[in-house]
């Protein structure tokens, strides 16, 4: 009878018109997938086989959701995701149970999690460090709203912790020279009756061009009655006398000429040409007696800096019965500073009565017995009774080739000895004053060539100033000083050099440590290392083309940012980033089997099959895109293209059973 027939066309158009007319309701809901309707036709079970079998009419098999991509429409909350391409969302609800969405409308509640109508946005969360902990189960991702806290230029775990400039030199830039030195002689006092050639020795410090500080001497010899010679030797090398000039005193003892000598040494020691570094030290015998019971010394080394080190026989005993000629040999070694350990011979050989000679060789080479500037190794002198009575310390100098040492230059420096007075008494020794001009002067631009500034941090968070000044000492070479927080330049430069091609070939970086106590409390010095990697001197103007630095203040966190590889990033007042955690996604073999739960979210089903985990861009999955969300997949023309199919398919079935029952009205008409 048609009557079944018009019945389940009836039924299924309705379902058409159910699924259609949810699909239109549900065009804005964003995260939607629309369902389709999907029928089947109807037969009456037989047991004999026919050909010629009516159906029943139809039935709907199943209404499927199709997870086609939607539309991705911009917004401006930076919480808003949407994935294109394949995968869901993990949710977690407060029972611990999880759900799936590709509804990425997200906000944070009042603790900070990332959610989705009440329901936690799972991911992978980064440790205090800042590392993704991926080897464990996503988790609810939380935003944590703390201060990231201070850090330390230098303080960071990165390949290159500290500072990075990066700039060019003007290589049409000329060589900068310095000024003087003035070293004065205050309050002393000469002693009238001193015998001629009686000297009296005074030491002080003096700076050179390259910003080296020596140590010199000035000695004050009588010559003649109310007379005497000035001369100065510089790191207890030979003795040099800068003029003819000598002192003159009055009768009644005040310095009548001679009060002001210009002094000039040529840097070959302790700083030669560029490109090798000096390496000076003092041979001190204080602990050598002369005595008819030898014992054998040792010898130690003391370095006390990279330019200056104190190599020392102690604990020595030479026979006094040895006869004129007897060597006797001290090994030891020491570090030059470049690193490099050299083995040194320290050789004592008796002169005469008392008196023994000092020679020595560095890695088996030539002995070496006397200094750069000429002046012979003063002997060993012994008293009668054994002890040391000169000759301690023995000056000495060696030299070893180096890449990227300090340049060559020259020393000028006036001796002031306006103070001296000569009074008929024993010595009385006076003051030395020392003002050296510092190598380089922040307020003349003249003893530099350029400079540069960067703001670094303690470990408090408190910012300073380090400026660089880079000086052109020399063709291809160039000075580094720095000064922190406005102080004078340090004394100790670095220094930078450059092949023809205006590529750096040395000095590629630094350690840096602040020569001033933190006045907040912070931890001191401050030291990290800075980096002059990218620096080339080519003829263009001076420019710094990169500056980083790896320390910061104390920040709060001011916003979010969202990578489409899912990673969350936090933003902060104190313009760092921190990493937060990773959105993690899901799939499943069969989409269309989930289970749908309502609020555009599903539950893994049976014929789905489990989620298999991933992160956004990786395998299959797709990517994520922030501030954005994926609206409905729904086509409203063609849904209404479908009600209209619908809304005739059900008349058409209505008419089935209006034709049937006229048919019927026909049959009981033949009573």
């Amino acid at each position: 009878m048609g009557f079944q027939q018009g019945l389940s066309g009836l039924n299924s158009a309705s379902k058409f018109l159910d699924v259609v007319g949810n699909n239109v309701a549900n065009a804005n809901t964003v995260g939607y997938k629309g369902s389709r309707a999907e029928f089947a036709d109807i037969y009456a079970n037989t047991l004999a086989a026919s050909n010629v079998q009516v159906g029943i009419g139809a039935r709907t098999s199943n209404v499927a959701q199709q997870f086609n991509q939607g539309n991705v429409t911009s917004t401006n909350n930076p919480l808003d995701i949407a994935i294109q391409g394949n995968g869901f969302f993990r949710l977690i609800d407060p029972a611990g149970t999880y759900s799936y969405s590709r509804n990425g409308q997200f906000q944070l509640d009042r603790e900070g999690y990332i959610v989705n109508s009440g329901q936690k946005l799972a991911g992978y969360v980064a440790n205090s460090d800042g590392q993704l902990v991926t080897g464990a189960t996503p988790t609810a991702l939380q935003i944590q709203t703390a201060n990231i806290g201070a850090q330390a230029t230098g303080g960071s775990t990165l390949a290159n912790a500290g500072l990075s400039l990066g700039m060019n030199l003007d290589a049409r830039s000329p060589i900068v020279t310095r000024g003087t030195s003035t070293v004065s002689i205050n309050g002393m006092q000469l002693d009238s009756a001193a015998a001629i050639g009686a000297t009296t020795a005074y030491q002080t410090r003096v700076a050179d061009s390259t910003g080296q500080f020596h140590t010199m001497d000035v000695l004050l010899t009588k010559v003649a009655a109310n007379t005497w010679a000035a001369s100065t030797r510089l790191d207890g090398g030979g003795v040099f006398s800068p003029t003819a000039t000598p002192l003159v005193f009055t009768a009644g003892g005040q310095l009548q000429s001679g009060s002001t000598q210009a002094v000039s040494y040529p840097i070959s020691s302790p700083a030669p040409a560029y490109g090798t570094t000096p390496f000076n030290f003092n041979l001190n015998f204080s602990g050598a007696q002369e005595t008819a019971t030898p014992a054998p010394g040792s010898v130690t080394v003391n370095d006390t800096g990279a330019q200056n080190t104190t190599i020392a026989v102690s604990s020595s005993n030479l026979d006094a019965a040895d006869p004129v000629g007897t060597p006797h040999i001290y090994s030891g070694q020491f570090r030059d500073p470049n690193g490099v350990v050299h083995a040194i011979d320290i050789q004592l050989t008796k002169t005469a009565a008392n008196t023994w000679g000092t020679t020595y060789s560095i890695d088996g080479g030539a002995a070496v017995s006397t200094a750069p500037d000429g002046s012979a190794l003063p002997p060993l002198l012994f008293n009668t009774n054994g002890q040391l009575i000169g000759g301690s310390p023995v000056p000495a100098s060696f030299t070893f080739p180096a890449a990227g040492s300090q340049p060559g230059g020259s020393m000028t420096f006036k001796i002031n000895l306006s103070g001296v007075t000569q009074q008929a008494s024993a010595f009385t020794a006076g003051t030395v004053e020392t003002r050296s001009t510092p190598p380089i002067v922040a307020s003349d631009p003249t003893s530099y060539t350029h400079s540069t500034s960067a703001t670094v941090y303690d470990s408090q968070g408190v910012s300073h100033t380090l400026t660089f000044y880079l000086t052109k000492v020399a063709v291809n070479a160039w000075e580094v000083q720095t000064s922190f927080d406005g102080s004078a330049p340090v004394t100790q430069p670095g220094y930078v050099t450059f092949d023809a091609s205006g590529k750096m070939v040395g000095g590629a970086q630094f350690a840096y440590a602040s020569p001033v106590p933190s006045p907040s409390g912070a931890q001191t010095p401050l030291a990290f290392t800075t980096y002059f990697n990218g620096t080339t001197q080519f003829g263009n103007q001076f420019g710094v083309n990169k500056l980083t630095q790896d320390g910061y203040a104390d920040g709060s966190i001011t916003g979010l940012s969202i990578g489409k590889d899912g990673i969350i990033q936090g933003r902060y007042s104190n313009g760092q980033n921190r990493l937060i955690g990773q959105i993690t996604l899901y799939n499943f073999a069969n989409p269309q089997g989930l289970q749908p739960l309502g609020d555009n979210r599903w539950a893994e089903s049976y014929a789905s099959n489990q989620a298999r985990l991933g992160t956004p861009g990786s395998s299959d999955f797709g990517t994520l895109q922030s501030e954005s969300v994926e609206d409905s997949n729904i086509d409203l023309t063609k849904e209404l293209v479908d009600m209209i199919t619908a809304q005739r398919t059900y008349q058409a079935n209505a008419q089935t059973i209006k034709t049937q029952d006229s048919v019927l009205q026909t049959l009981v008409n033949l009573r």
